[in-house]
């Protein structure tokens, strides 16, 4: 019997997990890793230095600084 694979997706990101079952836990962590990438994507368009970065429950959140 071959051995499948199994895989999960959070927007645009594709995770694959050993196990076929997927626990909370590996949920949190991709939507971890998920927010990293799109705060390392934002970072490049808003200097930060200039522009606040906030992640907040509606979505991003970016203010000029003072």
């Amino acid at each position: 019997m071959k051995r499948q694979r199994t895989y999960f997706m959070i927007d645009d990101l594709v995770f694959e997990v050993q196990k076929p079952e997927i626990t909370l836990r590996q949920v949190k962590i991709a939507q971890v890793k998920n927010e990293n990438e799109q705060y390392k994507e934002l970072r490049k368009e808003f200097n930060e230095d200039i522009y606040h970065i906030e992640k907040r429950p509606e979505g991003w959140f970016i203010i000029e600084k003072e």
